[in-house]
């Protein structure tokens, strides 16, 4: 092992895929970069994850640098290389890892990091190569948002809330009301994309529930990635003839999320989007699938239609949820002028 004298920065190191997941952990980032005198840290991720995009303007993260995942047999030996090359390239003082795999540990000791630390839950693998404390063994079922709560108060890291609060770049706001702005509020925003079958609510069901709302919404936009376009239109194509129903595909990743804070609320499929527009602060129900993300934040409710069928949910069930709380929490636009 060669030893790093450089007084580098932190490397945070979320090796988890999902966007969602990144939400999750965004008090912890922020609570760690708050213990170090810059005020922030370097955030290594999956590639998956678009951390570099959704993190853009979020003050302590000062880099974004990407883990790759790999596969097959040498798997192992690929990741350790590759976090090497990480901890090599970024010089880290300190290492956080927020899981509690050995080879990112293993490499960041061969990098000569002098402090690293992880959950460990018992795993020796990962234990042998790092400082504790540790997360105790008996953890290792508990949901990821419990063992980020208890691996915080362990090292003492100060987190007030769970609320991601994600900040949104203003330059993709900007261009956001300028395409957008003349459309009549209040905006409902459907997340209709998701990772996999399992989790995707059918089209000709959103078109439904669109119908079902339209005293309440005369702008609602299908937010989806480009490749939802051609399954909508084939689908649901129909739902755009009036223009009141708007496919917003097209859209980036930064401008898809100013889309949802500029919007009233948010129904959509458990995956990204949904996690975004609780962690932008608007009011947001969930159609769960396999695997269903908790209730973490206040903005978020869920419907979940049993032993992992998203497809048992109703479209009645889906805009009564939406109804509900729209007259209970008074949704408005924010800050657009056409509300």
């Amino acid at each position: 092992m060669s030893v790093n004298t450089q007084a580098g920065p932190v490397l945070v190191y979320a090796p988890d895929r999902g966007i969602g997941d990144l939400m999750w952990h965004l008090p912890t980032f922020r609570a760690i970069a708050a213990e170090t005198p810059e005020g922030r840290v370097v955030l290594a991720a999956r590639p998956s994850s678009r951390a570099g995009e959704v993190l853009a303007v979020e003050p302590t993260i000062g880099g974004v640098i990407y883990a790759r995942h790999f596969t097959g047999p040498l798997k192992g030996v690929h990741e350790v290389i590759d976090f090497w090359r990480i901890c090599r390239e970024v010089k880290p003082r300190a290492v956080w890892i927020l899981e509690k795999i050995g080879r990112p540990a293993q490499a960041a000791w061969l990098a000569g990091v002098p402090q690293r630390f992880g959950f460990g839950l018992g795993h020796k693998s990962q234990e042998r190569w790092l400082q504790g404390p540790f997360l105790p063994k008996a953890m290792r079922p508990s949901h990821r948002l419990d063992k980020l709560a208890a691996f915080e108060a362990l090292h003492g890291l100060k987190v007030d809330s769970r609320e991601p609060n994600l900040l949104v770049d203003p330059q993709a706001l900007a261009a956001v009301r300028a395409r957008f702005g003349d459309r009549p509020g209040p905006w409902l925003v459907l997340g209709v994309g998701a990772s996999e079958p399992a989790r995707t609510w059918p089209a000709e069901r959103f078109a439904a529930v669109s119908r079902a709302l339209a005293d309440l919404f005369p702008t609602v936009f299908w937010l989806g990635g480009p490749n939802d376009a051609p399954r909508l239109m084939a689908q649901a194509g129909a739902a755009f003839e009036d223009g009141r129903d708007v496919l917003a595909c097209d859209l980036p990743l930064d401008q898809g999320a100013a889309l949802i804070a500029l919007s009233a609320g948010f129904l959509g499929n458990d995956s990204g989007p949904l996690n975004v527009a609780a962690a932008v602060g608007r009011p947001a129900v969930g159609l769960m699938g396999t695997s269903p993300v908790p209730a973490y934040s206040r903005w978020l409710s869920r419907l979940d239609g049993g032993a992992g069928r998203i497809a048992d949910i109703t479209v009645e069930e889906a805009a009564q949820a939406v109804r509900a709380r729209f007259l209970a929490e008074a949704w408005a636009d924010r800050d657009n002028p056409a509300a």
